[in-house]
């Protein structure tokens, strides 16, 4: 199970990608997902469950990096990407985190944490949208 969470974390901006593009709400679906894996996560033992987040946590945000590469020449350049990849892993492995600080706490809490991650999602795009 541990070698699950991050490979599907790696797969996920993939599937999500045409979801994304018919429901435009990336920072909801993402965040789903990642409270999905990080329900999964809570199953592990204890003591390997926080490495298992963060290695999914950065295993995503390189993947959806990767997808973005494909196109970084329609949206700007490598700075562009650069830049996105040092902030788009560090906002995924906080919203991660959030979700399961809230899950660790109470499963139930999951939900919770879900809002407060898809709120500074949303907020880093809007603000990554007005900067770039």
């Amino acid at each position: 199970m541990i070698f699950l969470l991050p490979l599907f974390a790696v797969m996920a901006p993939f599937i999500l990608f045409p979801i994304e593009t018919l429901l435009p709400y990336p920072a909801l679906i993402e965040e789903a997902v990642k409270g999905i894996l990080v329900y999964f996560a809570l199953k592990l033992p204890r003591n390997i469950q926080r490495n298992a987040i963060l290695v999914s946590a950065v295993f995503f945000a390189l993947s959806e990096s990767v997808l973005y590469l494909f196109n970084i020449l329609l949206v700007g350049n490598l700075f562009t990407f650069l830049l996105r990849l040092i902030l788009t892993t560090s906002l995924h492995v906080l919203t991660f985190m959030i979700l399961f600080a809230f899950a660790r706490k109470n499963k139930k809490w999951i939900v919770a944490g879900w809002l407060i991650a898809s709120l500074l999602h949303f907020l880093f795009n809007k603000t990554i949208a007005f900067l770039l």
